[in-house]
């Protein structure tokens, strides 16, 4: 069942009846009896209404999961750049804990939390519903919960690990360890693996709710993100291998549509029709001024006759000047729905596995994954031969496949202990605490147990 049509009105009752009393993070919502009534869970119909509604809440139009992560991460990094002054302090890295933007990351993602914590509660001592139904809904939930979690730990560090509803455990909870944090990423989507279908049935064929797959790419950059190098490419290539569901578009202008095979998880569009990522980031229609633009780092990054360049990679003059923008999306047409907001996708699975080969020592393995990706871009194969060369040829790789993707640029910079060697060589005013975002300022005003990291007042 997409989340559209019927399936909203459902969302709309399951999001009024989960946050009609929400609060910014860890002092969230109702008391358990408040939340967690007969109605809400007493049969399927109500409990897809509730996942409906988890699905709205992750990410509701102008939410984080919507488009900031992707452009303000980017700022961050060595991508992009705004077309004035509202984000300096992302460009410049010099974030202030007060900055609402960067709030919006941690409230938007707790706010989710709180609704899959809900629905976990919920179902497990719902009745009237199927034992296999009941591990369904809270393998997505879990799911859910886990993908937050990611971004959560990635952008702040340590970051308070919610697993229930109760207020009073959670409005005074101190920061938890990454490290445990990660192991109940893991654990979430383990589960979420053994128990969602292994198709696309439960979104009628559209890629936009979670299952074993979208499970299963999200464990294999977990377990990247953690070194664990043997089982992000044994997750990894059960993806690669499964090509009744799964391949690379040989079209680049295709990898983003609504039919794309190489999609593993998508955002469905809200009632617009087109991607709110796409009003972002490229130039206003009847004015043509630029908002966002790729910095000339990456634009000087891209090799000669790279199509990803030629296609993914617009431009237009203002003021005399030439901007160049993301392409990647492009529709504008209201209704049209021929785009959705991709989150997972093949050629990310690919390069996991490249990097894990090329870590285990595999370094062939490495560059034909390296060389799949190239040789679809019009490009012959790195010249890379030992691990050391081929480690720097993915992160090439990865620049300019994923660019202007869910943060990756900054994520990677990060996870590998770059970042202050590449940041530091463009940003006169790179310093290495600018690495994780302060934590919000308002929520340590709500939670007197939130330390704050080192280099914010």
């Amino acid at each position: 069942m997409k989340l559209d049509h019927t399936f909203k009105i459902f969302a709309a009752v399951g999001l009024v009846l989960l946050l009609g009393s929400c609060k910014k993070l860890i002092d969230v919502g109702p008391s358990k009896t408040e939340l967690l009534t007969t109605t809400v869970f007493k049969d399927s119909a109500t409990v897809q209404s509730t996942l409906a509604g988890l699905y709205e809440s992750f990410a509701p139009q102008t939410g984080a999961y919507r488009n900031s992560i992707s452009t303000l991460l980017a700022l961050s990094a060595d991508e992009l750049q705004y077309n004035g002054n509202n984000f300096d302090a992302f460009t410049n890295n010099a974030i202030l804990s007060t900055d609402g933007n960067a709030a919006g990351i941690w409230e938007d993602s707790y706010k989710t939390i709180y609704v899959a914590n809900a629905i976990l509660e919920g179902v497990s001592s719902a009745d009237g519903i199927s034992l296999r139904f009941k591990h369904q809904a809270s393998a997505e939930a879990r799911f859910i919960r886990a993908f937050c979690y990611f971004y959560l730990v990635n952008v702040y560090g340590d970051v308070p690990l919610v697993l229930s509803t109760d207020v009073s455990k959670n409005a005074n909870m101190a920061r938890t360890a990454a490290a445990e944090v990660y192991s109940q990423i893991i654990e979430d989507l383990k589960f979420a693996q053994a128990n969602l279908p292994s198709d696309y049935s439960i979104s009628d064929g559209s890629r936009t709710r979670a299952n074993r797959w979208v499970a299963t790419a999200m464990l294999a950059r977990v377990y990247l993100y953690n070194k664990n190098w043997t089982a992000a490419e044994t997750q990894a290539s059960s993806i690669i291998n499964n090509e009744s569901l799964f391949e690379l578009n040989a079209n680049l202008n295709s990898v983003f549509s609504a039919t794309s095979k190489e999609a593993i998880w998508q955002l469905y569009n809200d009632n617009s029709g087109y991607t709110w990522y796409a009003t972002e980031v490229l130039p206003n229609p009847v004015t043509q001024i630029p908002t966002y633009f790729l910095t000339p780092a990456l634009l000087g990054a891209f090799e000669t006759n790279d199509a990803r360049k030629a296609n993914w990679v617009g431009s237009t003059i203002y003021s005399e000047l030439v901007y160049s923008y993301p392409y990647k999306y492009r529709s504008l047409q209201s209704g049209s729905n021929t785009e959705y907001y991709t989150i997972l996708r093949l050629a990310e699975l690919y390069l996991i596995r490249a990097e894990a080969r090329a870590q285990l020592g595999n370094t062939t393995g490495a560059r034909e994954d390296i060389f799949v990706l190239r040789g679809r871009a019009g490009l012959g194969n790195t010249p890379a031969v030992d691990k050391e060369g081929l480690l720097l040829a993915i992160e090439q790789e990865r620049r300019i496949e994923l660019n202007s993707e869910w943060g990756h640029r900054w994520l990677d910079l990060k996870r590998t202990g770059r970042i202050n060697a590449v940041l530091g060589a463009v940003k006169p005013s790179w310093k290495p605490s600018a690495a994780l975002y302060p934590v919000p300022n308002g929520q340590r005003i709500l939670n007197r147990s939130l330390t704050q990291n080192p280099g914010y007042n």
